[in-house]
């Protein structure tokens, strides 16, 4: 009985380097390392969850899944095929099969068009005709819990909540298979993030979706998502199941994500609201080694030498780049 996951995505060594340009002539002068090394895989069917500090690559590495940016280095295989091999009518197919879903709802829709407009446009490039297209559109914002009278309105007439449910709906009509949402519930209310969240989890089942979910959140991200990868200056530093990772994380710089995590019971205040000394190393300048080594509590002498590998523990499902397992 062949018990091996079923692959969407899969990252082999990515690399992303932007280079910095000086001079009169323009030459390169330097590079700012965004992605260091991706190796990753995205199983079908799943929701994985993507954490991490602000600027530690999760946007690019969208982007790059996306195909709006080529990496540097490495290749992505998706649905069995090489990206970076694609031409014609398959190139074609793979922009159809990754779509995306913005942080920001209103700045992502176009102010000067219809909502009709918005969702059918995704369609309408593929040739169908105006029957279908105005059916299929009716179809889908009922999906996400819209009523067809929104078909004449324009952007600015919705709510937060209700822009976001267009843009879904935009992403979903084209029946794609991997649907990545780059924090999507940030700007949103409290009330409505748990009903968007429940939303997309229903949608999943409905259109046999592969959620790839970028977020800050880390409570959210560990109830709502399958796995959970942990990101630290371009590295995945942890990776492991949902529900596993408030309470059995085992990198610091995970435990100190956690940690950092408001709580609402004074008796725990004090534990858990460590901050992480130091400052994140620049991306133009990084350290050899770990790079979390320099902030560290825990770090060994071969950590500001040696790059840790991720790395499968003796935990199901649970993989880590730090040295202290091998203690």
């Amino acid at each position: 009985m062949n018990t091996q996951p079923d692959i969407l995505c899969k990252l082999n060594g990515i690399v992303k380097h932007y280079p910095i340009l000086g001079g009169v002539l323009k030459r390169e002068t330097g590079k700012v390392s965004v992605l260091n090394g991706i190796d990753y895989e995205i199983e079908r069917g799943s929701i994985t969850g993507l954490v991490g500090e602000s600027g530690c690559g999760k946007s690019t590495l969208a982007k790059l899944l996306l195909k709006l940016e080529d990496p540097t280095a490495g290749e992505m295989i998706f649905d069995g095929r090489v990206v970076k091999k694609l031409s014609g009518s398959n190139r074609k197919q793979f922009y159809r099969q990754v779509q995306m879903v913005f942080q920001d709802p209103y700045s992502s829709l176009n102010p000067r068009m219809k909502i009709k407009n918005i969702i059918g446009e995704m369609i309408r490039i593929q040739g169908v005709g105006w029957e279908e297209e105005v059916d299929r559109v009716r179809s889908i914002l009922r999906q996400v819990e819209l009523d067809s009278d929104v078909l004449e309105r324009y952007p600015h007439e919705f709510s937060g909540g209700q822009r976001q449910r267009i843009a879904i709906a935009r992403a979903l009509i084209v029946r794609p298979k991997l649907l990545i949402a780059d924090e999507p519930v940030s700007a949103l209310d409290l009330s409505l993030q748990a009903k968007t969240l429940t939303l997309l989890k229903g949608l999943k089942e409905q259109f046999d979706l592969t959620i790839f979910l970028i977020s800050h959140d880390l409570k959210k991200v560990a109830k709502f998502c399958d796995r959970v990868a942990v990101m630290y200056l371009g590295r995945i530093v942890e990776s492991m199941p949902g529900d596993r990772l408030l309470n059995h994380a085992e990198h610091p710089y995970t435990r100190a994500l956690i940690n950092s995590i408001p709580s609402g019971d004074p008796s725990k205040r004090k534990a858990r609201n460590k901050v992480i000394k130091g400052e994140v190393p620049s991306p133009i300048n990084l350290p050899s080694g770990c790079a979390f080594h320099s902030r560290c509590e825990k770090r060994l002498p071969k950590c500001d030498k040696s790059i840790p590998q991720l790395k499968q523990t003796s935990e199901a499902d649970h993989q880590l780049a730090c040295f202290l397992m091998d203690e």
